[in-house]
């Protein structure tokens, strides 16, 4: 059986800046309750930076929105698109498979250099 390795950068993206609201929210619920208010309005000033802040609830929506939408148009673009994968069998022997959608052609070699001269002769990924 093989294992194909996938990164979403989006995906990836997403879950380093949740991360950084979770830890900035934190931090900023201790300053308060140390009621050191320059770090609190330091941390104010660094979640408007990096535009965790929130404003209003509209607005909340109105993101969250347009996140479900951005992400619905992300995977539809990427089903259409050629896809290249490292792959490893069950033996620990590294294959590359390519796969176009479009035409439903799919390849699977030993080496990068063979993926892209299979890419270029059938002139896939355009």
């Amino acid at each position: 059986m093989a294992t194909t390795l996938h990164f979403n950068l989006n995906e990836v993206d997403a879950q380093h800046q949740a991360a950084i609201a979770a830890s900035l929210t934190r931090r900023l619920e201790v300053a308060k309750a140390a009621q050191n208010f320059h770090l609190v309005a330091l941390l104010e000033q660094e979640q408007q930076q990096l535009g965790l802040a929130k404003k209003h609830h509209g607005s909340d929506l109105v993101t969250q929105i347009k996140q479900v939408w951005n992400s619905w148009m992300d995977a539809i673009a990427h089903h259409s698109m050629l896809s290249i994968d490292q792959i490893m069998s069950d033996s620990g022997t590294v294959l590359w498979r390519a796969y176009d959608p479009r035409t439903g052609k799919t390849l699977y070699a030993e080496s990068e250099s063979e993926v892209v001269q299979w890419i270029e002769d059938n002139d896939l990924g355009q």
